[in-house]
């Protein structure tokens, strides 16, 4: 197992109050980068929304990916392009075009920024299942959120609520539910500079 492997806990990452919930911040990059400047490539977070209607914050020049884990979304961007999201289904948008949210959820989110070129899955694996993961042209960056369960690479376990980061991804990468429960996770594979 390389040792770009790191495995992040939730306390080590920033919450925040927005004004429809409170975010957390489970990674960005490069790790230097300050969201509110702007000059970040990569942001991975994950929001709670409280209330049943939300404004999305306009991010021009954002490719944005989002996913729920709980509940039920409703999404317009721009004028009339509707979404509707149950859990661990991905809608991608660009973070300029305003877009307005309906529906109380636990959100996943992935922002790409200044170059940053990458995409967002989910998965859910009933225990003993395995999934691989295989970088797709330069992709650098893999990230794994863990909503329920665990899951485990080589000799790295990820329990609920823990991010694992593979700074310098480059290879074929086995993910496994070695746990009693299912594990349900979300997916960030980027293309970093």
């Amino acid at each position: 197992m390389s040792e770009t492997y790191v495995v992040k806990k939730k306390e080590a990452c920033k919450t925040s109050l927005w004004s429809g919930g409170s975010t957390t911040e489970l990674y960005i990059y490069p790790e230097s980068a300050d969201y509110k400047e702007g000059n970040f490539q990569c942001r991975i977070s994950s929001a709670t929304v409280e209330a049943e209607r939300s404004d999305f914050t306009s991010l021009p020049g954002v490719k944005r990916y989002l996913s729920i884990f709980s509940g039920h979304l409703d999404m317009i961007h721009g004028e009339n392009q509707k979404v509707s999201l149950e859990p661990f289904q991905v809608d991608s948008f660009d973070g300029g075009v305003p877009t307005v949210s309906f529906g109380k959820v636990t959100d996943f989110n992935l922002m790409l920024k200044n170059g940053a070129e990458g995409e967002m899955i989910t998965a859910q694996l009933k225990p003993g299942e395995e999934i691989i993961l295989e970088p797709k042209g330069k992709e650098n960056l893999l990230a794994i959120y863990v909503v329920e369960g665990e899951i485990t690479l080589g000799v790295k376990q990820v329990k609920k609520q823990e991010m694992l980061i593979c700074k310098e991804w480059g290879e074929k990468t086995e993910v496994e539910n070695k746990g009693e429960q299912e594990a349900k996770i979300g997916i960030c594979r980027v293309l970093v500079e």
